[in-house]
């Protein structure tokens, strides 16, 4: 799922302080173990819309499982530092092996942030849409949903990033990625380099209600063929009589042209939190044909201390022909999961 980023530091600190807070010794850091294991079952009319393609049977199971190693410290001058490596276990279908999926080193204080690594970038964790109000496997951003609904972001490609200190409610980010595909002189296989990922949020008090607001974009050189990437995004979070509301709207403007949007509602009740979610997407190129509609119900029930059950059903009137080299076609797909959180 989509993970967020809000820092609240607001001071700046010299970069003679920062230095000297710099020593050649290994540091005592705190070591975390975290992660979670969750077992799903998933089921589409159509097999291109399946969670795992298995033919014709319309139905299978899979396995999603990462392992966290966390490490962190704080310097004399109250500059915390440290590292994350993420582990994908046994996650896909069919899967048998143990990959990394992310591995960064950071620095935060009064500053900001400073993020060198495989970790997602600015224009992806500095946003809000209908995704943050989604309850279940992640609504639009879950188990059972392809149609795009947000900036085409650089995933975990090696990049570097930085956060300014939160000023007033508003925040800036920004990060750098040589090269999408993390080959090094490589202009001939098809990915998009020296990439850059920005985004902007505001979080505060709004007619009387709290608002999140974030506009993000990303804009990359293709290797290979005519099409860049320039894609830009608005978005909002806020809550409402209990009902937590969310909404998007972006445009790819070069690459795989196409607008899009999205909203959600979520709304939770003792242990049960519920959502309904959407996404348009309207292509530019007449080959690809017409707009998509994507509706997504969802809901996660807390069963046991860290366990969690989920579930998304999905609905799918789409009118295009194909989206990154699949069929798309108008069907139903739904996901029940179990996720123990440790």
């Amino acid at each position: 799922m989509h993970h967020k980023l809000l820092l609240g530091s607001s001071a700046l600190v010299s970069a003679g302080v920062l230095l000297a807070s710099a020593t050649p010794a290994s540091a005592q850091m705190e070591v975390r173990l975290t992660g979670y294991t969750e077992f799903g079952v998933a089921y589409a009319e159509d097999e291109n819309q399946q969670f795992d393609n298995d033919g014709d049977r319309g139905y299978g199971a899979f396995m999603d499982t990462e392992v966290h190693v966390l490490a962190d410290a704080v310097s004399d001058a109250g500059v915390e530092y440290g590292g994350k490596v993420e582990f994908e276990v046994f996650s896909g279908a069919g899967a048998s092996s143990t990959t990394a999926d992310e591995a960064v080193v950071f620095m935060s204080g009064g500053f900001g942030r400073l993020e060198l690594g495989r970790e997602d970038g600015a224009e992806d964790v500095m946003f809000v849409g209908g995704e943050d109000v989604a309850a279940g496997t992640g609504g639009i951003d879950g188990d059972t949903t392809v149609i795009p609904f947000q900036v085409q972001d650089t995933s975990d490609a090696a990049k570097i990033t930085y956060f300014t200190p939160r000023i007033a409610g508003f925040q800036l980010g920004a990060s750098w990625t040589p090269d999408t595909g993390d080959d090094f002189g490589d202009d001939t296989g098809g990915d998009f380099e020296n990439t850059i990922g920005f985004g902007a949020n505001w979080t505060g008090n709004f007619t009387g209600l709290e608002f999140t607001l974030a506009a993000v974009g990303h804009y990359g050189k293709a290797e290979a063929g005519p099409d860049d990437i320039q894609d830009w995004e608005v978005g909002f979070n806020t809550e409402v009589a209990g009902f937590a509301v969310g909404g998007a709207y972006g445009q790819f403007t070069d690459f795989n042209e196409a607008q899009f949007a999205n909203a959600g509602v979520g709304f939770g009740f003792g242990p049960v939190n519920t959502s309904i979610g959407w996404v348009w997407y309207d292509p530019d190129d007449p080959v690809i044909g017409g707009d998509s509609n994507l509706f997504v119900v969802s809901a996660d029930v807390g069963v046991l201390p860290g366990v969690v059950l989920k579930g998304d059903v999905a609905y799918n009137t789409d009118d295009t022909t194909s989206f990154g080299g699949d069929l798309i076609t108008e069907g139903t797909a739904g996901v029940v999961t179990l996720q123990l959180n440790y």
